[in-house]
């Protein structure tokens, strides 16, 4: 899991007092979302946006890059619907006023983190590739945004289990890198090893993801949570389950902290848990976490979302183990018909919840001849 803090910054075109007030809302935004603090930089960036609004063509340009910074907000925040109208129209005014390429490259890469996130990937990774190409035209940019776009197109490879290609482009981002691209690329590492089964190689990598924010990054930053939850699941899976469970706490709370409670990765990080406390035969503490997880995705996605679905079939399996087969079974068989229609019979997650009726019938069925 990760997080991406994006580009926030300014260009000054308009001039007079009002274009003096926009842009010192924008600047007292900027610095209120470098110190992670999204929630109040919020309100800052859409004042800015209605002031330069009132300015005319002449503050085009400074409108849409607060426009785009005020979209990285909602999308950093889990605001998705909201943000994609308002990223997208920052792109096209970014363009048709021939802004300066990196501010461009900057929409661009919110739009493949938004796309990514949506798990709209083939999207995601069409705009990744752009930005790359926009910043691969300039030797004047600073390392971080050299490597940004390759951190994305990385992070969309891993979700497409392409783990190949983006460790090639991890590996690229960490030369030279340092600070918060050296956090994400760190974590992202940590996710291949990972789904290597290489746990140990895992909990390095985690650990010096939370070595570089500690040193770059406010204590909000989203990116401790995201590394965190890594070293969770690394610490899981080499029987470490005092450490892990310590850690899924430090992720949940810090991304509740930073993004709030009703973020999708609130609701990644409550199943994460769940899933181990499951494995460890802690039911009553997995059905609450699913639980929530369950209303978190609902409000995010709505009831019929495949990531919706896949909680609430985690959920029945969880009834299963506490002997609640008729509650089990119901959700059980929902969510597979959901899943099926919506993913298709051959999709992973598909296989696992038809696996997990199969375990249902076979435990009511032993627990009818008791």
């Amino acid at each position: 899991m990760i997080a991406f803090l994006g580009f926030m910054f300014a260009a000054a075109v308009a001039n007079g007092p009002d274009a003096d007030a926009a842009r010192e809302l924008s600047n007292r935004a900027r610095k209120l979302y470098d110190s992670a603090q999204y929630a109040q930089a919020e309100p800052l960036y859409r004042q800015a946006v209605s002031k330069w609004s009132k300015l005319g063509p002449q503050a085009t340009m400074e409108r849409a890059i607060d426009l785009r910074n005020l979209g990285g907000v909602l999308r950093a925040t889990g605001h998705y619907r909201e943000a994609e109208p308002l990223l997208t129209e920052a792109l096209c005014d970014l363009e048709a006023t021939d802004a300066d390429s990196v501010e461009v490259e900057r929409a661009l890469f919110n739009l493949a983190s938004l796309y990514r996130s949506e798990g709209e990937l083939s999207k995601a990774e069409s705009f990744g590739l752009n930005a790359l190409r926009l910043v691969d035209k300039r030797t004047d940019v600073s390392v971080a945004e050299r490597h940004a776009p390759h951190v994305i197109l990385a992070s969309i490879y891993i979700e497409e289990k392409r783990f190949v290609d983006a460790e090639a482009l991890l590996k690229a981002a960490l030369e030279g890198a340092d600070g918060p691209i050296a956090a994400t690329t760190y974590n992202l590492l940590s996710m291949v090893a990972i789904s290597r089964a290489n746990y140990a190689q895992a909990e390095q990598f985690a650990q010096e993801s939370l070595r570089f924010a500690h040193l770059s990054l406010p204590t909000g930053s989203p990116v401790f949570a995201a590394a965190w939850n890594n070293l969770a699941q690394a610490c899981r899976f080499q029987a470490k389950y005092m450490e892990a469970e310590r850690n899924y706490r430090e992720a949940i709370t810090a991304w509740e902290n930073s993004l709030g409670p009703s973020h999708p990765f609130v609701a990644q990080g409550l199943m994460n848990m769940a899933s181990f406390y499951h494995e460890r035969g802690r039911e009553a503490g997995a059905e609450d976490l699913y639980l929530r997880a369950v209303g978190i995705l609902e409000r995010a996605y709505g009831k019929e979302d495949p990531r919706t679905l896949e909680a609430r079939n985690e959920l029945a399996e969880v009834l299963r183990a506490e002997r609640r087969f008729t509650e089990s079974e119901k959700l059980g068989r929902t969510t597979l018909t959901g899943l099926e229609r919506t993913l298709g019979k051959d999709d992973p997650r598909v296989i696992r919840a038809q696996s997990n009726f199969t375990r249902l019938q076979a435990s009511r069925a032993v627990a009818e001849q008791q």
